[in-house]
């Protein structure tokens, strides 16, 4: 089910405000990515990467809740209220001025509260049993690459994930879908000069080749914008919406097999999603290094899916490894001479 941003400098950088740096996007970038992790989905807009020996370790929370299905057709069904804590940590590092690499791993906490919780699968114990269940999700590491210097980045990004465990992926509180994910797209941003200096916009496409239980192929399309304003030179707000469509699939529920099927487990793997989501952030640079970020969701329309929506909160933290190296090294000199 499916988020983030960064923002750069016109030379390849970080953008600036009258001079004055801005990161509107590291803080926020983990937030959205907490946010849609807890639906199992990605659709940041990540069109500027880091300066070269530049790290930032990052740590989100989300909750995310949904009470509706709804059909191939967009018919709404109520079988109880999901709800979904997600922590999210992020590390990424800038390996040149044009390439930067990141890691995040999520950890999902989930229940379901209604009267038709999903069958269990065979040999296993029921999921959606009203109790808070916990576990880590999935991998990811993704790598993107600017492919110009100008005004306008265009970045391409290619990206895997896989599950870290064979978790639980039938239930209405199911954690995830427990598939490996190739993920393969391009970035597009720029800062929005000379007619609004203080405004930047990004968007994003990428197509996911999926896992294929019984064979199915159900891989998926995503794209994303975001539009961000520089409020002053600590504070950005930005408004983003994405958009995800598979290609492939069953459509619910015209094409699940019956719950007698054995086949019946992998409906939710292999659901036909469509929908489009809207929300709003707010990113906070309390120092040079140090980010905060507030960030909601809503779902506008969906099929095959979930009307899913969600708040979280960021944190992160960026700095140069081979300088704390270098000063711990002058530090211990230092002490030597003493």
């Amino acid at each position: 089910m499916g988020c983030r941003c960064t923002a750069g400098h016109v030379n390849g950088r970080t953008p600036t405000v009258h001079g004055c740096p801005s990161r509107p996007a590291w803080g926020i970038a983990l937030l959205l990515v907490g946010l849609l992790l807890a639906s199992g989905r990605t659709a940041s807009a990540q069109a500027w990467v880091q300066p070269k020996g530049e790290a930032t370790v990052a740590f989100g929370w989300a909750y995310n809740w949904a009470a509706h299905h709804l059909t191939h057709t967009g018919a709404i069904d109520s079988p109880g209220d999901m709800l979904f804590h997600t922590g999210v940590s992020d590390v990424s590092y800038g390996i040149t001025d044009r390439l930067t690499v990141g890691v995040n791993l999520a950890f999902v906490g989930s229940r379901y509260g209604g009267a038709r919780p999903h069958p269990a699968r065979a040999g296993a114990p029921p999921y959606d049993d009203g109790t808070w269940k916990g576990t880590f999700q999935d991998f990811r590491a993704e790598f993107r690459f600017r492919a110009t210097t100008g005004s306008l980045a265009i970045t391409p990004m290619v990206a895997f994930v896989v599950p870290t465990r064979s978790y639980e992926y039938l239930g209405h509180s199911a954690p995830g879908r427990a598939l490996m994910e190739g993920h393969f797209g391009v970035s597009v941003g720029r800062v929005l000069d000379p007619i609004l200096p203080k405004a930047y916009a990004q968007t994003r496409y990428v197509y996911v080749v999926s896992e294929k239980p019984l064979g199915v192929s159900h891989n998926r399309s995503d794209v994303s914008l975001e539009v961000g304003y520089f409020v002053t030179s600590a504070l950005t707000a930005s408004v983003f919406g994405s958009y995800v469509r598979t290609h492939g699939g069953w459509r619910a529920t015209i094409d699940f097999p019956p719950p007698s099927s054995p086949d019946f487990q992998y409906h939710d793997q292999l659901r036909r999603a469509e929908y489009a989501r809207l929300g709003g952030a707010l990113s906070y640079a309390l120092t040079g290094s140090v980010n905060v970020g507030l960030s909601g969701f809503t779902t506008l329309s969906a099929r095959s899916d979930v009307n899913m929506s969600g708040v979280g909160l960021s944190l992160s933290y960026s700095f140069s490894p081979s300088q704390l190296i270098k000063r711990r090294k002058n530090e211990g000199s230092a002490e030597e001479l003493r």
